[in-house]
């Protein structure tokens, strides 16, 4: 995770890559915690991006995605 005084971005990888739509749709469409890029489509990687404000509820989010979709925070 790296994050700075206006943002924090947080790396994931998917265990299963097919759940790259579904897991932005939730981050990014559905709760509008932060934004959401694929820096690697075949490997399942997430960047998240959100503002420090955000930071808080971004994480409780993906302590709760973890019942439902298996991922994992990384290092970049």
């Amino acid at each position: 995770m790296f994050y700075n005084e206006y943002a924090m971005i947080i790396y994931v990888k998917l265990k299963d890559p097919s759940n790259t739509v579904y897991f932005q749709s939730i981050i990014g469409t559905y709760s509008h915690l932060a934004w959401t890029r694929t820096e690697d489509a075949k490997e399942g990687l997430i960047k998240i991006i959100s503002t420090n404000e955000r930071f808080d509820e971004v994480k409780e989010l993906l302590r709760n995605l973890k019942d439902e979709i298996e991922f994992e925070e990384v290092k970049i």
